[in-house]
């Protein structure tokens, strides 16, 4: 008989010994089979073996679980040897993956001047998911539009497109079973929202014991609605939108101010306490939708800026008119508007001021190839004294993620902000990022500023390194997730606590030695460091949601 070229002599006997016993109980039920299971022992275990066992009944039986002197076989032997075969290589795809995915991010970081690697450190402040580590899986009819962590606690929520809000605890070991399950919405939860602070939406005096995070979803069906967090009770239903809620998010100066886009082309402001819409304008021509929310007062500083002008919000839009909308929120002013996708503009988020020392050295190191920007304009002081905002990151259905220098409206006092001058109140485009193969429809951004994460109808998510801008003069995507089987709608890394740093905390002392803004942001990096928490999360069309480690 033929003998294997990668199984030992032991080996090969002791499949064979399984193959017999496999078949024993299925040939065993008349003289014809017999015979034949006879002559398979002689053929898989000649009389020529070092174990003559040619002769001997096969037995399973526990009082002898042995074919012929002793050797052991444990019952099913055949079925369990398989069973560890396909658990080991489903490790080994695992680990490849694995392997494939630290591959591309050293690969990432290769200089294309000498081709030393600048490795990413494993500080928590650089922590990148590599794996889904738990997968929440939803019904049939209920795909994941949106999925959000909680601020404090260790819960999830997702909206679907049956229009149900669905929470699940990261902490429990059993994924298939939801903490709670709402039947929000008669249509589809379109994106969920969490207060920036806790907050209290009742009348009454302010009670720190009656303050908690309120989440918000917005919906197909024309409303959006107000739940508390913790409780899972249903606080506010806003109505006025006359057509599809696209998005929601809520004002860091005032907790209780949330904003909404709709199809109906309008940016609405609501207040929560009372329920009422405050404000409506239109800025784009075709449905709106997403948008993003910062101010001064968002901008982590150790300095411990104070705004110089009472400007309250600003916010970005993007719409199907294939433009992004930089505007004034209390006024509805538009300030700026972006232009250079070539499809529907799906998401759009300012970029964090923590990013701006990254993008600024690029600048500043290449600055013949933007003749159209202001020199000046890089070291601006209204950017952190009074707006909050420099760049901002938008994507959408040509395949692109695109980053943006937004330029700075004119200040009047007493006024509010009134267009930019320069550029025709238009945005630089500063960078692609190349990479997806189909439409990208979710954005997040990690806590340290430096990596943006990008969900895409490709179903992978992509990791994009912006400091490869000052290696390259590209942004490099550094690592690719895989495990969905669907188109990937949103993704959410966890919130940090991003208080302003108190007076009597790293700020430094009158007459102490001014900081550099490298030695500013790298006191900054730890700060954020000791605040922020390592969970990542993706939702997609494929009926689940997963958290990545």
């Amino acid at each position: 008989m033929h003998r294997s070229s990668i199984l030992t002599d032991r080996q090969q006997q002791e499949l064979n010994k399984a193959i017999l016993q496999y078949l024993e109980p299925i040939l065993s039920d008349n003289d014809k089979n017999i015979s034949l299971h006879k002559s398979l022992s002689d053929l898989l275990l000649p009389s020529d073996s070092t174990t003559d066992v040619s002769t001997q009944p096969i037995t399973t039986t526990t009082s002898n679980n042995s074919i012929n002197n002793g050797n052991p076989i444990v019952p099913n032997y055949l079925e369990k040897k398989w069973s560890t075969v396909l658990r080991l290589q489903r490790k080994i795809i695992d680990l490849e993956n694995e392997v494939s995915n630290l591959r591309s991010i050293v690969d990432g970081q290769l200089s294309a001047s000498n081709g030393a690697v600048s490795v990413i450190s494993k500080d928590r402040i650089n922590w990148l998911p590599l794996r889904a580590s738990k997968k929440f899986n939803t019904q049939t009819n209920q795909l994941v539009l949106s999925c959000k962590i909680h601020p404090v606690l260790p819960t999830i929520f997702g909206g679907c497109s049956d229009g149900s809000l669905i929470i699940w605890n990261v902490v429990n070991d059993d994924t298939s079973i939801p903490e709670k399950i709402i039947k929000a919405h008669t249509r589809s939860i379109n994106k969920l929202a969490f207060s920036k602070e806790a907050v209290n939406l009742s009348n009454k005096p302010e009670d720190s014991r009656s303050k908690s995070y309120i989440v918000a979803s917005c919906s197909a069906d024309l409303s959006i609605k107000i739940w508390d967090s913790s409780t899972y009770k249903h606080l506010r239903t806003l109505t006025g939108h006359d057509h599809t809620v696209s998005s929601v998010a809520f004002s860091r100066t005032t907790p209780h101010i949330l904003y909404s886009v709709s199809r109906d082309k309008s940016v609405k402001i609501w207040d929560l306490i009372n329920g009422y819409c405050l404000k409506s304008f239109v800025g784009h021509s075709e449905w709106v939708r997403d948008i993003d929310v910062i101010s001064v007062n968002s901008t982590l500083s150790l300095n411990n800026i104070k705004a110089s002008h009472e400007l309250g919000d600003f916010i970005v839009t993007c719409s199907n008119d294939q433009s992004v909308r930089l505007s004034h929120a209390e006024s509805g002013t538009g300030l700026a508007l972006l232009i250079g996708h070539s499809h529907v503009v799906e998401k759009v988020a300012f970029l964090p001021s923590v990013s701006n020392i990254i993008v600024d050295k690029y600048l500043k190191d290449n600055f013949s190839l933007f003749p159209s920007i202001p020199q000046e304009l890089l070291t601006e002081p209204l950017y952190s004294s009074a707006l909050g905002y420099k760049y901002c990151i938008s994507a959408g259905r040509d395949n692109l993620l695109k980053l943006w220098l937004l330029p700075p409206p004119t200040i009047i006092p007493h006024r509010s902000p009134l267009p930019a001058k320069v550029n025709d109140s238009q945005g630089w485009p500063i960078a692609d990022f190349i990479g997806h193969q189909s439409w990208v429809k979710a954005i997040s951004i990690h806590p340290n500023g430096r990596f943006i994460f990008s969900g895409s109808d490709d179903k992978t998510i992509k990791i994009w390194d912006l400091s490869n801008l000052n290696v390259t003069g590209t942004v490099k995507c550094v690592s690719t997730l895989n495990g969905h089987e669907g188109f990937l709608n949103d993704l959410d890394f966890a919130r940090y606590n991003s208080e302003i740093i108190s007076e009597n905390g790293t700020k430094g002392k009158e007459g102490s030695k001014a900081k550099t803004p490298e030695e500013e942001h790298e006191e900054l990096m730890k700060f954020i460091e000791s605040r922020m928490r390592c969970l990542f999360i993706s939702g997609g069309a494929d009926n689940s949601i997963r958290l990545w480690s």
